[in-house]
């Protein structure tokens, strides 16, 4: 094993237990662990949360995803946050064991009800809001009508919850709280009319931290828990994730040797360079190509050339004893993903979400 990512169980419980006395005991804690759990893991990760009894549900982002944690025995309840195919042959199964589906059209309710029949079973339901992402959901003039149709025509559709998503809880009071307004007056207009729903939940991370007011009953926490910040924080967060690889060569070149394709670094003295094993189909973005750094032995060392598919070359000059084996250090100490962020013009979550799947995540 060449190259790894290392997840720190000590940081995830450390995390949890901070949105934990921010929100209080009654507010559900519902983590996010949609696309790869942030780039840390699906399986590892949900199998930590399903262990943790501050975590009262996970949210995912597709059928696929929850049938996933179905079919590995995970017991915590499941919301999907954004699709599915209400006809999929797994929908009957995901039914049976209680998910939550959003739901924001009437072809949605249809299908669903059609295949809660084939279930045998009620389906649980948290009805989306667009409150201004203009992302998927119902648009609040609509929301009454659509509730009363699907209610009239579909039975077996229960509404458990409702919800909505902040587009700019980190960067826009004025917008945050505009949307916040909208979300509880169609609930309020909704409730007029004798809907109750148990679970109201419209605050992420920043939300939770930024905006205490819109924790609802229920928050949905991605980033935070995995110790990375999308905004100012008064919380001590550990980041979670550190990645790995080895030096496979090192070798001395001359001053004036191009390195790497295209030639887009030539060295300026004798220099030497170590090769390693990660490239862009790791996720180690070519945009990092002579300007990120990595650790090695403690020391910062630049990345010479442009980053290929399965291999970058790093400047070690600096660095007396070095050779074939030793560890490489992409996020963790010394290097952060916030840093190789602001490198690609991007956010850490991109960073880390985008380290390909395929690369084993080992909890330490």
């Amino acid at each position: 094993m060449l190259t790894w990512i290392e997840i720190n169980t000590s940081a995830i419980k450390h995390n949890i237990g901070q949105f934990r006395r921010l929100i209080g005991p009654k507010t559900l804690l519902m983590p996010v662990i949609k696309s790869n759990a942030y780039g840390h893991g699906f399986l590892e990760i949900a199998k930590l949360y399903n262990q943790n009894k501050e975590v009262d549900r996970l949210c995912v982002a597709s059928l696929d995803e929850a049938t996933i944690l179905i079919k590995n025995k995970i017991t915590k309840p499941i919301v999907i946050l954004s699709f599915y195919d209400p006809l999929d042959k797994n929908c009957v199964q995901a039914i049976k064991r209680g998910v939550a589906f959003p739901l924001y059209t009437l072809e949605q309710a249809e299908k669903l009800s059609v295949t809660g029949k084939k279930a045998d079973h009620t389906i649980k339901v948290h009805l989306k809001i667009d409150t201004g992402a203009s992302r998927v959901g119902i648009l609040p003039s609509e929301a009454v009508k659509f509730v009363e149709t699907v209610q009239k025509k579909f039975p077996n559709i229960y509404f458990e919850g409702i919800w909505s998503h902040f587009s700019s809880s980190e960067t826009n009071t004025k917008e945050t709280k505009k949307q916040w307004k909208i979300f509880n007056q169609v609930i309020k207009k909704l409730e007029s009319r004798g809907v109750r729903f148990s679970i109201k939940h419209m605050a992420c991370s920043a939300a939770t931290i930024m905006h205490p007011e819109t924790q609802g009953n229920a928050v949905r926490i991605g980033l935070g828990l995995y110790g990375l910040k999308s905004s100012k924080t008064k919380l001590n967060l550990q980041p979670v994730l550190s990645w790995f690889t080895t030096v496979i060569q090192v070798k001395q070149v001359s001053a004036g040797v191009k390195i790497g394709y295209s030639g887009t670094y030539t060295t300026r003295q004798p220099t030497k360079i170590a090769v390693i094993p990660v490239g862009y189909f790791d996720g180690y973005d070519r945009r990092f190509s002579n300007r990120a750094k990595v650790t090695i032995k403690g020391v910062s060392c630049p990345i010479r050339g442009r980053i290929c598919m399965n291999l970058a070359m790093v400047d070690v000059t600096k660095i007396k004893n070095i050779a074939a084996g030793d560890q490489v250090t992409l996020i963790g100490r010394g290097v952060t993903a916030d840093e190789l962020a602001k490198i690609s013009n991007t956010i850490n979550y991109e960073i880390v979400s985008r380290i390909n799947p395929l690369l084993p995540r080992i909890l330490v």
